[in-house]
């Protein structure tokens, strides 16, 4: 049981890598964007609440694969074996699915900030 939990976890960590790659992206691209262009003060609140979010993603995708890896091992311990296949399927879509999910979402958002930077020119440049 330990084994495929510390196989799953290992997977969750490339996973959040991945995660955390494509959002700080999109942070970077926000910070010079929003105190750049539209000329808005530094939000330390954003900050903040951006941090919070990203702990929670951490903290709640490793319970996720926790409990997605343990699941079908404690099944399998009661005598409702679940085959061993469809387990590492569910561990698989999950890591995958809410991964992708999210960080192409980041990755979208920062693509397109950095679009506008680079097409931006300010009134000195016209």
């Amino acid at each position: 049981m330990l084994e495929a939990i510390t196989h799953n976890l290992i997977n969750i960590g490339w996973a959040i890598l991945i995660f955390l790659c494509a959002y700080l992206s999109n942070v970077a691209f926000s910070l010079y964007y929003n105190i750049k262009i539209p000329l808005q003060p530094f939000n330390r609140d954003k900050a903040i609440n951006s941090a919070l979010k990203v702990a929670a993603f951490l903290v709640g995708l490793s319970l996720l694969c926790v409990a997605i890896t343990t699941l079908p091992l404690y099944a399998n311990q009661i005598g409702r074996a679940i085959p061993q296949e469809y387990s590492d399927l569910f561990a698989d879509l999950i890591i995958l699915g809410a991964v992708l999910v999210v960080s192409c979402k980041y990755i979208l958002e920062a693509f397109t900030k950095f679009k506008i930077i680079l097409e931006y020119k300010e009134e000195t440049e016209k």
